[in-house]
């Protein structure tokens, strides 16, 4: 299963932008492309968005493609858009190791907490990585009751590795993090993973479904 990422940095005038981020959600289902828009919150640049789905395979990846590009109002949607958008950031597409599945509708409102670093030369191999992500994953379920998904990069930025794990609102962030604080073992277990990552590349944020 993969999971394809576009992360935009807009002007933030979400008045002007929310309309064609509707069009361009409302022109993908039309023609059965599961497209979500996210808007970035705490640990994020403000004015920051993200367009992602959920493919199969490459295959379906580039079908989807084709279809929204000839997809009636896709470019003149576009086209309106970019007034809006200040920069990008390179396309990932990224491959599960842990979760990940298709034709799950999301609530808009919906908080992804997600975290992830850039793979250090020095930091073991990428098996030994993956069984901490696993092990952390599983005690951080264990003390919270949240499951989360772990992904490697396939296209885009090589050597990233991120978690990420949903929540209906900010308060059930708060009593996670609240569980999670006062347990003894979920700390450490946390800190043994600083040994992958490249200094300066840990990363964590929160994104919200917009539509």
């Amino acid at each position: 299963m993969l999971l394809f990422n576009r992360e935009i940095q807009t002007t933030g005038d979400l008045p002007a932008i929310m309309p064609l981020v509707q069009e361009f959600v409302g022109i993908a289902k039309s023609v059965g492309v599961p497209l979500q828009a996210w808007l970035g919150s705490n640990g994020c640049v403000a004015g920051s968005m993200a367009f992602s789905a959920n493919y199969e395979s490459l295959a379906a990846r580039a079908d989807a493609t084709a279809k929204l590009m000839a997809a009636k109002g896709w470019w003149e949607t576009a086209r309106k858009f970019r007034e809006y958008a200040v920069s990008s950031e390179p396309d990932n597409i990224y491959t599960y190791v842990r979760g990940g599945t298709t034709g799950v509708e999301i609530p808009v409102g919906t908080v992804i907490q997600r975290n992830y670093f850039q793979m250090g030369t020095a930091g073991g191999d990428f098996l030994e990585v993956i069984n901490w992500m696993n092990e952390f994953a599983e005690l951080t379920k264990s003390i919270s009751g949240v499951d989360s998904n772990i992904i490697v990069s396939t296209y885009g930025a090589l050597g990233r590795i991120g978690m990420f794990a949903g929540y209906a609102n900010a308060a059930q962030v708060d009593e996670a993090r609240a569980k999670l604080s006062a347990n003894a073992e979920w700390f450490p277990k946390f800190i043994e993973g600083g040994k992958f990552a490249m200094p300066g590349s840990v990363m964590q944020q929160h994104i919200v479904k917009i539509a």
